[in-house]
């Protein structure tokens, strides 16, 4: 057998650590920050304890990387998502459910954002990091939407940046609703289908819910 190719040696270990990383998150939504370990990563990855020492030299780093990474996938998938055509409601609408049903596909995602803001002080000094940068960073496609929308006429008068905050705060209690709710059904022993069969209108509510902002007054 010939030797790997150094493309093929890299991409072996984006994979390793996107596998270390998928892992880590399923772990901290279970035990929070300082009840993770390493060797509870290195199990649910189904990897050797040293190799995830071998990408990661302790616990801390390896939650800044995480951290790092999933705020960055979430605020280039937002910036994608509002760079295509549309009417802003539309946009606005589409993206709710698409972060909706994301939630209902996967909620450990939506665990892993809502709780990693109480543990970053584990994780950097108030001078290395600012939430607050990200969050406008973050909200930027949005806001940009929403004043399109308002120099169309198509969204009522009003602060877009300020508007932008309370259609992602709609979005977000929503979003802790469907997955409460999820849980509920499956600890019941609903099946897949019909579990989502019925979280098809509370579904449905919060998109709506989150555009009321938006009606004509």
């Amino acid at each position: 057998m010939s030797p790997r190719t150094r493309e093929q040696n890299e991409e072996i270990r984006k994979q390793r650590k996107k596998e270390i990383l998928q892992a880590a998150i399923r772990v901290y939504v279970d035990k929070g920050y300082a009840a993770s370990d390493m060797g509870d990563i290195a199990d649910r990855a189904g990897l050797a304890h040293g190799l995830v020492y071998y990408y990661f030299k302790n616990k801390k780093t390896l939650f800044r990387e995480l951290y790092e990474y999933m705020m960055e996938e979430s605020r280039r998938a937002t910036e994608t998502y509002f760079a295509q055509e549309g009417d802003a409601p539309d946009l606005l609408r589409g993206y709710a459910r698409m972060v909706c049903e994301r939630v209902l596909d996967d909620s450990a995602i939506s665990r892993f954002y809502a709780r990693i803001s109480l543990d970053l002080h584990h994780l950097y000094t108030p001078e290395e990091i600012s939430p607050f940068a990200w969050v406008k960073s973050f909200m930027g496609p949005m806001t940009r939407a929403i004043e399109k929308g308002i120099s169309q006429g198509a969204i009522p008068h009003g602060d877009a940046r300020l508007l932008a905050m309370q259609f992602w705060g709609a979005v977000s209690q929503g979003m802790a609703y469907l997955d409460q709710a999820q849980h509920q059904l499956a600890a019941q022993g609903i099946p897949d289908a019909e579990m989502k069969a019925r979280l098809n209108q509370p579904l449905d509510q919060v998109v709506e819910s989150s555009l009321l902002l938006f009606k004509p007054q």
